[in-house]
Formats: structure tokens, C-alpha cells, sequence
């Protein structure tokens, strides 16, 4: 018992000490993309060519009581220490916060789902955790192709900003 409790203590502290150094910011409408939150550092091995990554997170929480449908908040963080820029162009930055609102978007529609199943009275917690995969994963691919060759087209980066916003506006209801 006194090994299993050391065990489980152990690795309690492991885990928390893993958080320690997480820098995360979570997506607001009131607050912005700056070139401040790209703390990561640039790969020596980047492709040439490649001026930024911004690493996105959609993370959740669960909470079920038995026999009732499970309770699942969903969140969006940017990872600061993995997310970088090499060239601070306000054009970059401009595309990179089209790319975390589009993550937004991922996850109001996540959020939707999510409250569609609980209203159908989904009680398997795996169904609500593999349909977040599934989405998160498709609105990845997705997104990956979208963004390449904006960076010297500023009219294009006016149109998406419209388009994300108009589509923010559209599942406003599911805004944390």
C-alpha cells in the first residue's frame, strides 16, 4: 500500500511539474495575436521559406455523473513556447490570428455538436471524445492548405478576416 501510495504521489508531482512551463493563451475576442506570444524558439532545421508556426490546441475537460450524459467543456489556447516567427511582419501576424480564429470556429462547432448529442442523450463519454478528434483533426487538414501564398496578398487577408468573422458571428452562440 505505502509503494502504491509513493507511486501515485509520484507521479502526481511528475505531471504537474510537466505544466510548469506551459505558456498558454486561450482565444478572446477581446484580445489579439502579438508577435510577444511567439516564444518558441526557430528551428535550425526550418525549411526555407517558413517565417512562423503557430502551434493551436483545442483541449477539453470532462465531468459525468453516472447514468447522465457527460458534461464537456472545450477550450482554445495557443501554445506560446511551441509557436515562433521569424520575420515580424504585421501581414504574418494578420494571417497567423486568421488561423487561431479558425481554430475558434473548430471549436464553437465542437461546442454545438457536443450539445447535440447531449440533447439526443449520447451518455458514452468516447462518442463525445472521438467526435472531438474527428473534428479537430478534419478542420486541421483543412486549415493547412488555406494559408499559403496570403502572405503577399493583402487583399486576400482582408477577405478572410470577413469570412472568419462573419462565420465567429454565425456560432456566436457557442463563444465561451
Amino acid at each position: 500500500m505505502n509503494k502504491l501510495f509513493s507511486l501515485v504521489l509520484l507521479m502526481i508531482m511528475g505531471i504537474s511539474f510537466a505544466f510548469i512551463n506551459q505558456d498558454y493563451f486561450e482565444w478572446s475576442n477581446e484580445k489579439k495575436l502579438s508577435f510577444n506570444d511567439f516564444k518558441g524558439k526557430i528551428p535550425s532545421n526550418i525549411a526555407t521559406g517558413a517565417s512562423v508556426n503557430l502551434s493551436t490546441l483545442i483541449s477539453y475537460q470532462t465531468s459525468q455523473a453516472q447514468g447522465s450524459v457527460p458534461k464537456i467543456t472545450i477550450f482554445n489556447y495557443v501554445d506560446r513556447n511551441s509557436s515562433w516567427i521569424k520575420v515580424k511582419k504585421q501581414e504574418i501576424l494578420d494571417i497567423q490570428q486568421i488561423k487561431f480564429d479558425q481554430s475558434e470556429l473548430t471549436v464553437r462547432k465542437i461546442r454545438k455538436e457536443m450539445e447535440n448529442m447531449n440533447k439526443k442523450g449520447v451518455k458514452d463519454r468516447q462518442a463525445y471524445l472521438d467526435r472531438i478528434t474527428k473534428m479537430s483533426q478534419s478542420a486541421k487538414q483543412k486549415n493547412n492548405s488555406k494559408f499559403v501564398m496570403l502572405e503577399d496578398q493583402p487583399h486576400l487577408i482582408k477577405i478572410m478576416k470577413k469570412d472568419i468573422s462573419d462565420s465567429l458571428n454565425l456560432y456566436k452562440a457557442y463563444a465561451k
